[in-house]
């Protein structure tokens, strides 16, 4: 039996030849970490496409530069994310974390047929988009989301559900659904496994997540049985707390990954280029490359209003 490489069955992410670090490495990131097989990052004018010829995809004239930039890398993880979660025609669905990532993936839950998306944050601002984008929302600060989703679902629970947070995740620290002591201390000791090495500045910048299995775990809990999971946000190799028990005893599927993007971007830029969908409205701040820094630091505060920045190149 031939074995055909991971490319040509479409896992481009996972593709045998691009990664500096040899074909086991896995996915290798503009501007990922050293384990991951890093290829110098793109925040600059100009950048070096490897394997050019075969990974870049022509875009038509009517999509313009802010839908493209939005269909290289968000909007066809979130697909992605979509796709493996198992989302249908008539799927109910609940989506963790509703960041750039996260609206894109209500919007991807809504092109491939949910009926319902029911989408879970803390902050107002994106909460507010998820809702412009079709979500009922439920803020964990305010009510517990587990049984929040129990309650809009008639205690049936979601089809689907898209983490779309990861390692990043943080508990509640008002309401229902904050922690007990013993849990919070569970918590600091996974930041600890994953974040050995994280220095918070005093104003909170560069700041892990403080509970980096809180997503998994609603996730888990807000699935049916023999519902299925599609996990795309990022999970480090220094995370090994999962509770894989509780998703045995419910026979959950279980998908996740990095974005096929080659395999995905052409039918993300047909539907952009047919009007189906515009991905430039989620594009929130404009910004010019010299001031990355600073815009960096806002969209980590998760300062109101910055959901996805675009840094422009300053003319002359």
């Amino acid at each position: 039996m031939r074995v055909l490489p991971p490319c040509r069955e479409g896992n481009t992410s996972q593709c045998d030849n691009a990664n500096p670090n040899g074909p086991s490495a896995g996915t290798a990131f503009y501007g990922g970490p050293k384990s991951s097989g890093p290829l110098n990052g793109m925040q600059a004018e100009k950048v070096r496409v490897v394997y050019a010829n075969s990974s870049l995809v022509k875009l038509p004239d009517n999509v313009s530069d802010d839908q493209a930039i939005m269909i290289s890398d968000i909007f066809p993880t979130a697909y992605f994310g979509a796709e493996i979660a198992g989302v249908k025609t008539g799927s109910v669905v609940v989506v963790l974390g509703c960041g750039p990532v996260g609206q894109f993936s209500i919007i991807s839950a809504k092109l491939l047929g949910a009926t319902r998306v029911i989408a879970v944050d803390r902050l107002d601002d994106r909460l507010d988009m998820a809702r412009k984008n079709g979500a009922e929302v439920i803020n964990f600060e305010k009510e517990d989301p587990v049984e929040a989703v129990k309650k809009l679902t008639g205690g049936l629970l979601a089809d689907c559900v898209i983490d779309a947070v990861g390692v990043d995740a943080q508990h509640a620290h008002a309401g229902p659904a904050k922690p007990d002591a013993e849990k919070e201390q569970k918590f600091e000791q996974e930041v600890q496994e994953v974040a050995p090495d994280a220095k918070p500045e005093k104003d909170g910048q560069w700041t892990p997540g403080d509970a980096p299995s809180q997503a998994s775990e609603w996730a888990i809990e807000m699935t049916k049985k023999a519902g299925q999971i599609g996990i795309i946000g990022v999970y480090s190799p220094q995370m090994t707390t999962y509770p894989i028990g509780k998703a045995m005893n419910k026979n959950l599927t279980i998908r996740m990954g990095n974005c096929n993007h080659r395999a995905i971007i052409p039918g993300l830029v047909d539907l952009v280029a047919a009007g189906v969908v515009d991905p430039a409205r989620v594009l929130t701040e404009h910004e010019h490359l010299g001031s990355a820094i600073e815009a960096f630091e806002a969209f980590d505060k998760r300062q109101p209003g910055w959901i996805k920045v675009e840094l422009e190149p300053q003319a002359g």
